[in-house]
């Protein structure tokens, strides 16, 4: 295989691996919407006002999600495009922490149901 035949294979596998990435963190979007959702539609034994705090944190981090998703897809890409750096991610963080504190305020509100 010739030099320029595996730059072309690096290339093409890393923008696929691009792909795969992005659609990763829209399955992680699509998860946090649907429990979300979940907390409203069933009947768990916490009060229904500790619920919607809750669902609303995990569906305004579903649209953060989404949204980081589309960027740093595009931002990916055009520094592969370019032989550029790869941006680094800073919002995994906060997504981490956003689950953590809908499910403390599920808990919280559980024991004082």
């Amino acid at each position: 295989m010739s030099h320029d035949e595996r730059d072309k294979a690096a290339e093409a596998q890393a923008s696929l691996s691009n792909e795969r990435t992005f659609l990763s963190w829209i399955r992680t979007a699509l998860a946090l919407i649907v429990t979300g959702v979940a907390l409203v539609a069933f009947d768990i034994p916490v009060d229904v006002g500790w619920r919607l705090g809750a669902s609303a944190i995990l569906l305004l981090l579903a649209i953060a999600n989404a949204a980081q998703a589309l960027y740093s897809w595009r931002a990916n890409d055009r520094a592969l495009r370019h032989g550029e750096e790869i941006p680094v991610l800073r919002s995994g963080a906060w997504i981490a922490w956003g689950v953590v504190a809908s499910v403390l305020l599920l808990l919280v509100g559980w024991v004082m149901t």
